[in-house]
């Protein structure tokens, strides 16, 4: 009559542990990236990080458990606005100022700014793009 259950007490223990799997593996695969680089085996390490990347996937699509909920889910949509406002701010407020300070003749900006400001741009306009498509996609 009673079918049986993984008892409320097992579940989340279950997936902890599959989720330190799946960032062990991620952390395995970083940790070989930079042993890679420091010994002079850079193709090596890069294959290995993305190893552990893949691994962690896999695991993460793979396991028996669902590893993330609606909490984990709010946590990940409040530190995504978090930083990108902090990023906004910087954008916003740094690429304007820096450029003001070059033309007065305070400070000369090194060509890593002029990069810096078109990835951040880059990124505000994946953002845009993306929260467009969601937005008219429901």
């Amino acid at each position: 009559m009673s079918e049986h259950t993984t008892s409320a007490t097992t579940r989340p223990s279950t997936r902890k542990r599959y989720k330190r799997i799946a960032y062990g593996l991620l952390g395995a695969g970083i940790l070989a990236l930079w042993i890679g680089i420091a010994t002079d085996r850079f193709v090596l390490g890069v294959a290995l990080y993305w190893a552990g990347g893949l691994g962690m996937g896999l695991v993460q699509r793979f396991s028996p458990v669902t590893l993330y909920d609606e909490r984990d889910t709010t946590i990940e949509r409040k530190a995504s606005q978090n930083t990108m406002n902090v990023f906004a701010y910087v954008f916003i407020l740094g690429t304007p100022g820096g450029l003001a300070l070059q033309e007065s003749g305070v400070v000369t900006l090194p060509g890593e700014f002029y990069g810096a400001t078109w990835t951040l741009f880059a990124v505000f306009v994946v953002f845009g793009a993306s929260v467009l498509y969601h937005k008219y996609r429901s």
